[in-house]
């Protein structure tokens, strides 16, 4: 077994918000290409029974390689982040205790190597994004402010990571009443396009997590659900969907635009919120919903199906010539689970694999689909196993060069996660690259060394 690369030194480790003043804020190479390595390759992320492990290699469609005979041992990661094919970030989600953050890079003999800062991100996170140097995660929870009754506000905490200064910066907002409904919210996705950033809003209800006791805020519906109930935790607004459009990372008086043709754009897997939005090679926003509130009950539980809007490049409303009923119209009662853009305007669907009405996490996901959203077309993808025999998929897809990789670990002991290439025009899948890892593979990325 490799050892684990500590090749930060004494002083990398970071608390929140605090950056090392004795560190470059470039990180530049020492050696000479010219004896060394200068390309790309691809990075596996994955675990075997003892250990996580990243490893290099040439080809993602062919080939069997090990991870633990070529990878590297590292601590293990709750997501992985890549950055411009210049960086790979860890990501660990420890609730209430502080998450050591660890990225890594190519060095000049294309071997992967740990920067030499780590970061503590002390708020646990619940979504995931990018905004030009920056990987962003939010979580929502209480916050030291009060309102005026002097009853504590909710908020959402934004953590930023500058990739190449490699510093760290929070920032809190108050999430009460960003729709207008006296309702805490919290988001879901964050997407850049045209300089702003578009994140899905979901309401989570009028009870202690929101603005109970603040009456002045409150609906007329959300006033008598407390006096009949004492309050509900989950939404009262399940058949509107929000984004919240942000102006740059200050996440200050954003613009929401809302709309009922859908519930609101997010998938749910225990305390983790799916991003359900994504950006075409145009600038156009398409804002998916996976309908996840018709697993509640009562008023909480939405009627809106599972769906797809959009926002224009440059715009900020909803396109109201454009809107795609996927569960009802296109895929016989099913709805989608996650969305990753491809190329053009194709995006990749993670499906729920049965006509249901329960879409929680504990339902089988395990199909794909591919969806041209310019002509609102959905297509099954071919070639990969049946999803009965699927154990899990790689937590996010990766795209190179107008196609799509992902990672497939089968239910039957002992069998070898696979990488499978889907093309998005003719939505085929075709087997690929073999991974012995008896833990799966949780990410794909690609890393290089030529911008060094």
């Amino acid at each position: 077994m490799k050892k684990k690369q500590l090749l930060y030194n004494a002083m990398g480790m970071v608390a929140l918000g605090l950056s090392l003043s004795g560190c470059s804020d470039d990180y530049t190479s020492n050696g000479d290409k010219a004896n060394g390595f200068t390309g790309s390759k691809y990075v596996i992320a994955g675990t075997s029974s003892e250990a996580t492990y990243l490893l290099t290699t040439d080809a993602l469609d062919n080939g069997e390689i090990s991870l633990v005979a070529d990878g590297i041992e590292v601590d293990n990661a709750s997501y992985w982040v890549f950055f411009k094919e210049k960086y790979a970030y860890r990501l660990v989600y420890n609730q209430g205790n502080a998450g050591v953050t660890t990225s890594y890079e190519m060095d000049e003999e294309g071997d992967l190597v740990e920067r030499n800062i780590r970061h503590e991100i002390q708020n646990r996170f619940t979504t995931i994004g990018q905004y030009g140097n920056q990987i962003i995660t939010a979580a929502s929870g209480a916050t030291d402010k009060k309102d005026g009754a002097g009853n504590p506000q909710y908020g959402i905490t934004f953590t930023m990571i500058d990739a190449e200064r490699q510093t760290l910066s929070t920032k809190t907002v108050v999430g009460e009443n960003m729709i207008g409904t006296g309702e805490y919210c919290t988001v879901s996705g964050l997407v850049e396009s045209n300089g702003k950033i578009y994140a899905g809003v979901c309401p989570e209800g009028v009870s202690v997590w929101g603005v109970q006791n603040n009456s002045a805020l409150l609906s007329d519906e959300a006033k008598a659900l407390i006096n009949d109930e004492g309050g509900i935790s989950g939404t009262i607004t399940p058949n509107q969907v929000s984004v919240a459009i942000y102006n740059g990372t200050d996440f200050e008086n954003p613009t929401i635009i809302t709309d009922n043709r859908l519930s609101y754009a997010t998938s749910r897997y225990r305390s983790q919120y799916y991003s359900n939005i994504d950006v075409d090679a145009q600038g156009n926003i398409y804002v998916f919903s996976a309908s996840y509130p018709s697993t509640l009950t009562g008023i909480q539980k939405t009627n809106k199906p599972s769906g797809v809007l959009r926002i224009k490049a440059g715009t900020t409303e909803f396109d109201k010539d454009y809107y795609v009923n996927l569960e009802d119209d296109v895929v016989a009662g099913r709805a989608m689970y996650k969305v990753w853009h491809i190329t053009e305007d194709y995006f990749l669907l993670q499906m729920y694999k049965d006509k249901t009405e329960d879409k929680s996490w504990t339902v089988n996901t395990h199909r794909l689909g591919i969806f041209k959203a310019s002509e609102g077309k959905f297509t099954w993808v071919e070639g990969l196993p049946d999803a009965d025999s699927i154990n899990s998929l790689s937590k996010n897809a990766f795209v190179d060069n107008g196609l799509a990789y992902i990672a497939v670990t089968p239910v039957t002991a002992g069998a070898k996660p696979t990488m499978y290439v889907i093309n998005p025009v003719t939505a085929t899948a075709t087997k690929g690259l073999v991974v012995t890892a008896d833990g799966g593979v949780s990410a794909v990325g690609k890393l290089s060394n030529e911008w060094r």
